[in-house]
């Protein structure tokens, strides 16, 4: 693969641009009380346009509970923050003239605070809960590649998730990166691993 070639990267976003550092799990009593269960209930949160109390009505939460866990929303989102690496990084790749896409499985609450975070607005921007479907659903990614105007085989995924943001990926057609913040790997996946995110310079042979 050549540099030349490649026109975008998309990114997962938490996990590989952002973390949490003071995780609340405010969806987790809400999941517990989902009459359909747990999995429905996740893959509705994610792929839904719908705010943490509408869903709490649904799953039968008194308004104290509601509230409770909106806070706990904000906690989270106000303790959002990037990797120290990423703006540097962001904006390196769109100095060599890269577009930029997010592709993350989101509830609601999580886009607009995100969005701050990053130093430009990204060129797409594929939420689950906007598009109606999450990864690993292939048409999310469509979603994205489709939005920069590019084919697959232009575009390389970078994320945290070795199916989410490597193995789906890479059966649909696009370049992939596994970011192993961790270190835990063998450098199994052809090589295809990098440990921070500048390692997608390194891939491109920009540094």
């Amino acid at each position: 693969m050549e540099p030349r070639h490649i026109k975008g990267v998309l990114f997962d976003a938490f996990g590989t641009l952002c973390h949490i550092e003071s995780p609340r799990l405010p969806y987790r009593l809400i999941m517990k009380r989902w009459e359909k269960g747990a999995a429905d209930c996740y893959q509705a949160i994610m792929t839904r346009d719908v705010s943490l109390a509408e869903f709490a009505g649904e799953a039968g939460l008194s308004h104290e509970e509601a509230a409770f866990l909106e806070a706990h929303v904000a906690e989270e989102t106000n303790s959002m923050r990037l990797f120290t690496e990423v703006p540097q990084t962001l904006q390196a790749l769109r100095g060599h003239g890269l577009k930029i896409a997010v592709v993350s499985n989101l509830a609601k609450p999580y886009g607009a605070p995100f969005l701050k975070l990053l130093p430009f607005e990204p060129d797409v921007r594929a939420f689950s809960y906007e598009v109606g479907a999450r990864k690993p659903e292939a048409s999310i990614y469509r979603y994205a590649w489709e939005g920069l105007g590019c084919a697959p085989s232009e575009l390389i995924m970078v994320g945290d998730s070795l199916q989410n943001d490597y193995q789906v990926p890479h059966e649909l057609g696009l370049h992939a990166l596994w970011l192993d913040r961790e270190g835990s790997s063998l450098q199994s996946e052809d090589g295809h691993v990098i440990h921070s995110l500048q390692g997608v310079l390194g891939y491109l042979g920009f540094d």
